[in-house]
């Protein structure tokens, strides 16, 4: 099958990437090609790019759209693929203008992988982008979501299409590891970037309420250091002690973190299907996660969900767990390992896609 991948900019990893990346990868059998409307960082992706055929950045900017879709017309038409599968907006939305009027249409497939909580607060691009895909949505055989809130989100803003599935982000299973030790005292982890989206405030507030329990705190995440004031002042706020809470910044292997602590913590305030669940309970480790997105979906009754912006109910749930027996911990451990087993790795997430792609 020869699969031709148009995303909007390929130049930073970012959810729609990862996954991209992740997909070639587990189809190595299938021919695939690859356009980012905008830029392509052959570095970070190497790996990726070296499973593929063919690759190239339009250097897409709101100037030259129009030069960009007869582009991208014209490399379609060459290249004759049996399936488009598009990643994010524009270039779903571009790729569906760029086949109009053509007399041989590939098959394509929508890739949405945005959470849609609050349209209005999107960015001006976006919000173009969105308007289009409204009035666009019918054209494509299939739109895939890669979250159960994501598509019901999209489809209260209007967007139709006779076939609308939920594929959700796989993992790699080898690539992350359980390990049924428990540290004394208990380690809980958080992992993601310093924005708002992330619920910072909450998450320092939670830890200042827990600043004399016995619980280690890693926080791992681009930003994540007193180098950043506005961490430094949350820090200072409650008054917490290094040595409790260590503040790592970015790091690189985010697989060794998960095997440094026992529980994994999400304080956002918006997501769309959090991959960092994911990949915590594939490494064996019970989430305590706000109820935002899919999270509700993802740890289901093997961990906590909390409503989001609350701090105290973060802290009680961190709590619970660390109440809990070693026989108990180490049973969830299991548990949670086991249903990324059953549900998310990858294998069968490529399978879902294929039988997408065939209809």
């Amino acid at each position: 099958m020869k699969i031709l991948h148009i995303i909007t900019d390929f130049s930073a990893i970012g959810g729609a990437e990862v996954m991209l990346c992740k997909l070639i990868k587990s189809l190595p059998a299938e021919e695939h090609h690859i356009i980012s409307l905008m830029h392509i960082n052959y570095e970070i992706f190497k790996d990726t790019l070296k499973c593929c055929d063919s690759n190239i950045a339009l250097e897409w900017n709101s100037l030259n759209t129009l030069k960009v879709i007869f582009k991208l017309r014209e490399i379609i038409e060459q290249l004759n693929p049996d399936i488009i599968q598009g990643w994010m907006y524009h270039a779903n939305a571009l790729t569906s203008l760029s086949i109009i009027g053509l007399k041989q249409k590939p098959k394509v497939v929508w890739g949405i992988h945005h959470s849609l909580a609050s349209p209005k607060d999107e960015s001006i691009s976006t919000k173009i982008a969105l308007g289009l895909s409204k009035v666009l949505s019918k054209q494509p055989d299939a739109i895939v979501y890669c979250a159960y809130s994501s598509k019901q989100q999209h489809s209260d803003f209007g967007f139709r299409n006779a076939n609308q599935q939920v594929i959700v982000n796989g993992v790699f299973l080898n690539k992350f590891q359980p390990n049924i030790a428990l540290h004394q005292p208990t380690v809980i982890g958080f992992a993601g970037r310093y924005h708002k989206a992330k619920g910072y405030p909450y998450l320092f507030k939670a830890m200042g309420l827990l600043k004399n329990k016995n619980i280690i705190f890693k926080i791992a995440g681009g930003g994540a250091s007193l180098d950043n004031p506005e961490v430094k002042a949350l820090f200072e706020r409650y008054q917490l002690d290094h040595k409790k809470v260590q503040l790592l910044d970015q790091i690189s292997e985010m697989p060794a973190f998960y095997q440094s602590i026992d529980a994994f913590l999400m304080t956002s305030i918006t997501e769309g299907f959090p991959n960092v669940l994911v990949e915590a309970m594939a490494s064996g480790l019970p989430c305590i996660s706000t109820d935002v997105g899919d999270a509700k979906y993802i740890v289901q009754d093997l961990g906590a969900i909390v409503p989001p912006r609350n701090a105290q109910a973060l802290a009680d749930a961190i709590l619970a767990y660390v109440a809990k027996s070693n026989a108990e911990k180490i049973a969830l451990k299991q548990a949670t390992r086991q249903r990324i087993e059953q549900n998310f790795c990858i294998e069968k997430i490529s399978e879902q896609y294929k039988a997408v792609w065939s209809i």
